[in-house]
């Protein structure tokens, strides 16, 4: 996060910590293979590396195309007083930094000493991080085609976007709950429950769905696609 910030006041824009945030789990994921090597623990590193690497490289890439820092940093650097630049660095890098820590608490605790007879949960937490990582790919794929056409609609309602209006968001918590399933056969396994709860939470409740919703709180077609769409969950849409 430290390098992040570095390039981030080089680039003069907040959002580069987005593209670190993935490369943090990836480390993480890392550090704790060399320390403790299992199959288990080289499954998640494996899946975290997949995971990480992808978004990292599409925030990057998506943010190339942006004139503006991401909304969000700038509605929250508006509140700032004093220096800028110091106040990032605690307020969004280090911070960021801790909950790599924290949401990635099954990479850590997947490492200990197996529990005996739980090893079909490798094999169902894999098979829910694959869904989950399918519908994030291809909720992002949509997205991105969709904001490349020229005189696009306001609002994507097409492909899974017509089922959830955040599905993006929806295979990203997908994904840690299937790393937190796996993490479940090592002993204490459930302490690493406590990352992809921690990630839904923020996700639902504070900077993932909330910032969203609030820009479009005022756009008559929002409110009908919002009225009949699934916040998260994808879901038939309602009539």
């Amino acid at each position: 996060m430290s390098l992040g910030f570095e390039l981030a006041y080089f680039r003069r824009r907040l959002d580069t910590v987005d593209a670190a945030w993935g490369l943090g789990f990836v480390l993480v994921g890392l550090l704790v293979e060399l320390r403790a090597p299992s199959f288990r623990s080289f499954v998640i590193f494996v899946l975290v590396s997949v995971w990480g690497i992808r978004l990292s490289s599409h925030i990057w890439r998506r943010n190339q195309g942006k004139l503006e820092d991401d909304p969000r940093y700038r509605e929250l650097a508006a509140k700032w007083r004093g220096n800028f630049w110091q106040r990032a660095y605690f307020s969004i890098f280090l911070m960021q930094g801790a909950l790599v820590w924290v949401v990635g608490l099954p990479v850590v605790m997947a490492s200990n000493q197996p529990l005996s007879g739980l090893d079909w949960l490798t094999v169902i937490g894999t098979l829910v991080w694959l869904a989950g990582f399918s519908i994030e790919t291809v909720a992002d794929r949509q997205l991105r085609t969709f904001l490349a056409r020229k005189n696009h609609p306001k609002i994507l309602q097409a492909g899974l976007w017509r089922f959830s209006r955040h599905p993006n968001y929806f295979g990203e918590l997908t994904q840690w709950w299937g790393i937190g399933l796996i993490a479940l056969q090592a002993s204490f396994g459930w302490i690493g429950l406590l990352g992809p709860l921690t990630l839904s939470y923020l996700i639902i409740f504070v900077s993932g769905l909330p910032p969203i919703e609030r820009r479009h709180r005022d756009d008559p077609e929002y409110q009908k696609y919002k009225d009949r769409t699934s916040a998260l969950i994808p879901l038939p849409p309602r009539q």
